[in-house]
Formats: C-alpha cells, sequence, structure tokens
C-alpha cells in the first residue's frame, strides 16, 4: 500500500492539486495561529521542550486518525491525502513556469528575480553561487524525496513531521518576527538531522541513472561529512550527475536536462520501493 499510495499522490499532484488546501503551509499557518499564546513567553510551549512537543502534536493527531480504522480504503485515503498536503508546492511551481517564460522572451533580469525567489540562493556567476538547476534539484528533494523517504520509514506521521518542520523553518528563516523565532537554531538543526539521510540516498539515485564516474567522487566526498550542509551534497551530486556545460548554465535547456534527472531520480526509488515491497521488506 505504501507504493500504491505515492504513486496516486504523485498522480493527482501532477494533475493539478493547486489550491490552498493541497498545500502544507495552509495548515502549518493555522496551527501557528492557533498556537500564538502558547507559545509566547508565559506560554505552555515556549520552552525549547515544549516547542518540540508543540512539533508532534499534529503528528500524534494524524497517527491517531489513521489507527481510526484497520480498512485499506481508509488508511489509504489518508495516506495520498496526507501526501498531497506534505507535496504541495504550488507557489515554487508557478514560479518555475514564471522562470521559464521569462527565459523564453529573453528577459534575463525577470528570470533571475524569478529563480532567486523560487530558492535560488546566488546566481551561477556569484561567489559561493549555484546554477538553477542545482535549485531544482533541492526544490525537489525537499518537497519530494525527503517527504516519501520518512513516509516509507514511518508512515503517514514521519511524511507530516518533515513537512512541518520544513515549513516552519522555512518561515522562522524569511521572517525573524514570528513567535518562535527564538527557535531559530533548534528548528534548523532539527531539520538538518531530517535531512541527512536522505540527502545521501537521494543523492546516490542521482550517480546510479547520471554520470557514474564523476557523481560517485562526488559523493564518496560528502557522504560522511557532518559538516557540510545537505543543501551542497544534494545540489553539487546532481550537478556532477548529470554533466551540464558551463555554457548553457541560466538557460531553458539546463532546466529541461535536470528536470529529466530529477524525474528519473524518483522513478528510480519507485523501483526500489515496489522490490522492496516485492520481496516482503516493506510489507
Amino acid at each position: 500500500m505504501i507504493l500504491i499510495s505515492i504513486i496516486i499522490a504523485l498522480v493527482i499532484e501532477r494533475l493539478g492539486a493547486r489550491a490552498d488546501y493541497w498545500q502544507i503551509s495552509h495548515y502549518a499557518n493555522s496551527y501557528l495561529t492557533l498556537s500564538n499564546k502558547q507559545l509566547s513567553k508565559k506560554g505552555l510551549f515556549y520552552s525549547p521542550i515544549g516547542f518540540l512537543i508543540w512539533l508532534m502534536l499534529p503528528v500524534l493527531a494524524i497517527a491517531i486518525v489513521f489507527q481510526l480504522s484497520d480498512s485499506i480504503v481508509w488508511q489509504l485515503a489518508i495516506n495520498v491525502v496526507v501526501l498531497l498536503v506534505c507535496f504541495g508546492c504550488a507557489k515554487q511551481r508557478t514560479l518555475y513556469k514564471s522562470y521559464l517564460n521569462a527565459l523564453t522572451r529573453n528577459d534575463l533580469e525577470a528570470a533571475s528575480l524569478y529563480a532567486l525567489q523560487i530558492g535560488q540562493k546566488k546566481l551561477e556567476d556569484e561567489p559561493q553561487g549555484e546554477t538553477f538547476g542545482q535549485t531544482l534539484a533541492w526544490l525537489n528533494f525537499r518537497f519530494y524525496c525527503a517527504v516519501i523517504f520518512w513516509f516509507v520509514i514511518l508512515g503517514v506521521p514521519g511524511a507530516v513531521l518533515y513537512a512541518l518542520v520544513r515549513t516552519y523553518a522555512d518561515k522562522v528563516r524569511d521572517d525573524h518576527r514570528v513567535i518562535y523565532a527564538k527557535r531559530f537554531k533548534l528548528i534548523h538543526t532539527l531539520l538538518f538531522w531530517l535531512d541527512w539521510l536522505p540527502a545521501r540516498v537521494a543523492s546516490f539515485g542521482y550517480l546510479v541513472i547520471g554520470n557514474f564516474n564523476k557523481g560517485t567522487s562526488c559523493w564518496l566526498k560528502y557522504v560522511l561529512d557532518f559538516s557540510v550542509s545537505n543543501r551542497k551534497v544534494v545540489t553539487q551530486t546532481a550537478l556532477a550527475a548529470e554533466q551540464i556545460e558551463q555554457q548553457h548554465f541560466g538557460c531553458t535547456y539546463e532546466a529541461t536536462c535536470m528536470m529529466k534527472l530529477i524525474k528519473r531520480n524518483v522513478l528510480f526509488f519507485l523501483v526500489i520501493i515496489a522490490a522492496l515491497t516485492l520481496f516482503g521488506g516493506l510489507a
């Protein structure tokens, strides 16, 4: 049922689950609004331990809902709905289309602005910058690969936990005035460890389906390095595996090539999950 749930959710998400109620940010913001008083200085969840408990409450709630019935139909429905919400990245999809449109009309300034809005930290021609294709690889990892990883390991509670931590970490990074701003380091440390193993697993997929020799040398360089950022592990391995020439950086060709690599990587892991299911590893 794990594999079926993932496939159904991916298909529905691709077909157009773009409304607010299919985005984890919609529910995360509502939960945060309801909890403002409890997260304040004199609130129940103000302490670091209290904040972690606050994060776990929705996870426990979805686990209880999942166990309300042993019906396969019920559990499949919960799996698909939760995955759809955790996959939700309508904003990023819209910005990606705008980026491609800007490149098509040769509006490089607008394309750069869209790239920064979608999550590219620095442009490829800046020091310590990354290509737009690398940014796409990182976004795909955060919204799909990592969610699928924790769903396979821990079920729907794992997917919800990761998606909530990802959402709240992004929110406090963009707005230091949020009520839980003092837990900036705590939530980003938690996100780092939630990303650590999935980043290595997803990167391994890139070297298998891409250029194995160059991808392997890059992957081995970072695989046991606890000091390097997970973003660097994913983006550097993806770029090494795809071998896009520098002259194509910032072009639609680069984005198209990286999207093909990303889709092949997702399919690769669906095959792995199917094989594990077939042999009883996830029974």
